[in-house]
């Protein structure tokens, strides 16, 4: 039984092989360079900075809380008094990210499904208006409780923009530049880091609530550019053709291609590649489907690739003004390291997409991954000193240069991410990996201020050793499951996966 059912695959894949096998567009895609083909899409690129404005208004919302931490204004709202000390509970701090990270479970579950019912755009349309709301009630917020509830409601905004951006922009990019674009969601959101640290910075010295609260309503910013460009933005031509939709799959193609684009070769490569896929699987797109045969394999690689930001101490670098101000380190001086860290990850952000130009996805995500186990080597080894102004600078300056990581070793893995899912359950692999993203979120947002807190832990700068260890198994693991996917259509990944070529020799690999 089990044979003929492998029979089966294999007549299978043979079919779709040969509906493949001179394919004028997936060969003009491998010819074309990155740059080349940057040059002749600009709509294409445009529409995808628009996209990832959601990644921004991400970015901004994780950093304005973490900062508005450290302000004494929130501080005397919020916060309990200890041997002296304004203190907010460890258990405020990890309902508040725990609950916002919760939500983008659901948020990305439910926009994965939403996705293939209503199309993408129309989960843009949800996520402005529900984000909207979830930034009302924070500028209102006069109790922790309140504040939980603002919360809640962004964090399910936040996974849907999450889910949608990468399923959008997957597939609205030329080949030559999919990888690039798909890691764009990384510098975005460090956009944002920068926006909220520069509006917050301005607050410091400001005692009343306005201190706060002006940081959380500049946010409405991201909704409204959001609100203005969606009745023009292209609905994603893979969509609309697993829609049966072809005329008006045509239609946006149009407003995303270049003047030159063969429009009926491209709807056709679209059409053959989602079909190819019917015919391997026979089955209806579900997130069940997602646990299942070579997509399991998928999947897994997708949920290594989704817990490298907490390699490169994403959740460490979200609490790090207060664990700083616990440390003893002066407002001012947290904010100013903290620009610095933030200029250093757009920086790296920057360098990364040319970087990837050059090299592949697996090189340069361990290449991040060795930096991210420098640095907390460092921190351990300097949490071990006799606790001096100068150890804990030293702590404070090597946790800001996480970020130099962010370029290689998270944008890498946004890219393999977002690529490895079979295009019919594109957005539900999705919106399984930001909402594992969002569990593993939870996890060390909840557990961090319990380690560092005073009251609790007191673990400081030790928690370099913690991250030191996971980083080492996480290298582990790029390097024996995670392929590397640059250049390789997205029916050349469907038949790698399908044939169980291993990780190390996906890159090598030649087609049929």
């Amino acid at each position: 039984m089990a044979r003929h059912q492998d029979l089966d695959n294999d007549t299978r894949l043979e079919k779709a092989e040969v509906t493949h096998a001179e394919d004028a567009v997936a060969l003009q895609d491998h010819q074309t360079s990155t740059w080349e083909c940057a040059r002749k899409n600009p709509k294409a690129i445009l529409w995808a900075l628009y996209a990832n404005l959601g990644a921004t208004l991400v970015g901004y919302e994780n950093l304005a809380l973490a900062v508005c931490l450290a302000l004494p204004a929130f501080q005397m709202k919020f916060a309990s008094e200890v041997d002296g000390h304004l203190i907010i509970p460890a258990y405020w701090q990890s309902l508040w990210n725990a609950m916002y990270n919760i939500m983008q479970l659901f948020g990305s579950l439910t926009a994965g499904f939403v996705q293939d019912k209503l199309g993408r755009r129309a989960v843009f349309l949800l996520g402005v208006i529900i984000v909207s709301c979830g930034i009302a009630l924070a500028y209102l917020a006069e109790t922790p409780a309140q504040f939980m509830g603002a919360k809640i409601i962004s964090g399910f905004a936040v996974g849907a923009f999450q889910t949608t951006t990468q399923t959008y922009v997957s597939e609205i990019t030329p080949l030559p530049m999919r990888g690039i674009a798909l890691s764009l969601n990384i510098l975005m959101m460090n956009v944002g880091f920068l926006i909220a640290i520069f509006a917050t910075y301005a607050r410091v010295n400001v005692m009343d609530e306005s201190a706060f609260r002006v940081v959380f309503a500049a946010a409405w910013a991201f909704p409204g550019v959001l609100a203005l460009g969606l009745p023009f933005l292209p609905e994603s031509p893979y969509y609309l053709i697993m829609k049966n939709k072809r005329d008006q799959a045509m239609k946006h193609l149009i407003k995303i291609s270049s003047a030159d684009e063969d429009l009926d070769a491209r709807i056709k490569h679209i059409e053959e590649t989602i079909e190819a896929e019917r015919l391997i699987t026979c089955e209806k797109a579900s997130f069940l489907e997602c646990f299942k045969g070579s997509n399991w394999r998928r999947t897994r690689i997708i949920l290594i690739c989704m817990y490298m930001p907490q390699i490169a101490g994403s959740s460490l670098s979200s609490n790090a003004p207060y664990f700083l101000s616990q440390t003893g380190l002066s407002s001012g001086l947290i904010i100013t390291l903290m620009q610095i860290g933030l200029g250093v990850s757009i920086l790296s952000s920057l360098v990364n997409i040319y970087m990837m130009t050059l090299f592949r996805h697996r090189p340069l995500m361990l290449f991040g991954m060795s930096i991210c186990a420098i640095i907390y080597l460092i921190m351990g080894i300097a949490a071990s000193c006799p606790q001096s102004e100068k150890t804990l600078l030293v702590i404070g300056i090597v946790m800001q240069f996480t970020c130099l990581a962010y370029g290689p070793a998270i944008g890498s893995s946004l890219a393999v991410a977002g690529e490895v899912s079979a295009s019919r359950l594109r957005a539900k692999s999705q919106g399984i990996a930001f909402g594992f993203q969002a569990i593993s979120s939870t996890v060390w947002v909840t557990v961090l201020p319990y380690m560092f807190n005073k009251d609790e832990g007191n673990m400081g700068g030790h928690i370099g050793w913690v991250f030191f260890g996971m980083t080492i198994l996480m290298m582990l693991a790029v390097y024996f499951d995670v392929p590397g996917t640059k250049g390789r259509t997205f029916h050349e990944l469907d038949i790698m996966f399908e044939k169980k070529i291993p990780a190390r020799h996906f890159e090598s690999y030649k087609t049929e």
